[in-house]
């Protein structure tokens, strides 16, 4: 990925107080349990391990069995989600043969799913992966990772991610009013920040704003 500012705001969410804490809690907690996992999934994804690892700390806390009425695991993975985004990972030749080898080894004859897509297709018109199958670590972080990286190259602005613009979709969705004033907005990432309600104007300063966690970690 392109050479991202971090942080990219003044914004912040975390405390300078908190910084030793959130350090060990990835430390000692994400990078012990699934460091492996995350470097050679940042690999085939082309996603930095930091971002997976901000995602990870920010949705579950590295919670492998993390649940919400929504979402499920390390990444907070929606089903409907996870099934819509890997059809497209397919339909549209992003879809590696490293990814397809994770995919296959944990969803199984699930992959027919994948099978006789149109061109760049959205989604098949079911949710075909389950609960039980995202509480795996490795496919949650597969998901997760290949969701935040369609998210970053589409909203990629002069080159650069706009990670704000990818924490508000990836924690509101797309479809509602939140995500929609995300992905049209023109202005700066404190300007989003202002514009959005507390929880989403949070998520972009726990992602990226100082103290946060890619200023961390970067």
């Amino acid at each position: 990925m392109a050479t991202l500012k971090i942080p990219a705001t003044n914004l912040s969410f975390y405390k300078k107080d908190q910084v030793p804490m959130i350090k060990d809690k990835i430390t000692d907690v994400i990078e012990a349990k699934y460091g492996n996992i995350i470097k050679n999934i940042s690999k085939i994804t082309g996603l930095n391990d930091e971002i997976i690892k901000g995602f990870i700390f920010i949705e579950s806390g590295g919670k492998e069995k993390a649940e919400t009425p929504y979402a499920i695991g390390l990444m907070q993975v929606g089903l409907a989600t996870a099934s819509d985004a890997l059809v497209y990972e397919k339909s549209s030749g992003r879809l590696s043969s490293e990814e397809e080898a994770i995919l296959k080894k944990n969803l199984g004859s699930k992959m027919k799913n994948l099978e006789n897509l149109k061109k760049n297709q959205k989604s098949i018109g079911k949710t075909w992966i389950g609960k039980q199958e995202l509480f795996n670590p490795e496919l949650n972080i597969l998901v997760g990772s290949i969701i935040v990286k369609q998210l970053a190259d589409e909203f990629t602005e002069n080159g650069v991610p706009r990670l704000d613009k990818v924490a508000v979709v990836y924690n509101a969705g797309r479809f509602g009013k939140i995500g929609k004033k995300a992905i049209n907005h023109k202005g700066s990432v404190e300007e989003l920040v202002g514009a959005l309600p507390k929880e989403p104007s949070a998520y972009i300063t726990k992602l990226v704003g100082t103290h946060g966690v890619l200023d961390i970690l970067v």
